[in-house]
């Protein structure tokens, strides 16, 4: 597994929204490397912060190394984690309004608005927040 201070290392910043993400690309790992249930438990505590770290290790599941176990309980200290990313017509209205005040000049800021206008839009269709 890539050490802590790698670029290719997961990291989770603390952001409920972005626990999921954070287990994906952990379990990507993991299964690449071939961890066990026990290594899982072990290695996850080495991606988050001291403190993060401090209290992970007393959940359910980590002393045992029940990977599974570990996880639902970190995701139960989340609330609204096990849901992932969501975005709000606030956030996608602030996308809108900071665009509207500078012009597009090169295809690489075009490409930079449109990604961030695209995630949040369809991710609002797709929740019913917003008609397409």
């Amino acid at each position: 597994m890539p050490g802590p201070n790698s670029s290719k290392a997961p990291l989770f910043n603390g952001e409920t929204s972005e626990l999921l993400e954070f287990f994906e690309v952990f379990e990507d790992l993991a299964s690449t490397y071939g961890l066990t249930s026990a290594d899982k438990c072990k290695s996850l505590v080495r991606y988050v912060d001291c403190q993060t770290k401090r209290f992970w290790i007393t959940l359910t599941g980590f002393e045992s190394r029940e990977y599974g176990t570990f996880k639902r309980s970190i995701l139960g200290q989340y609330p609204g984690a096990s849901k992932g990313q969501r975005y709000t017509i606030r956030e996608l209205k602030h996308i809108v309004v900071n665009q509207a005040d500078s012009d597009i000049n090169m295809e690489k800021e075009l490409m930079h608005y449109y990604s961030q206008f695209q995630a949040v839009a369809i991710w609002l269709i797709s929740n019913n927040k917003i008609s397409g």
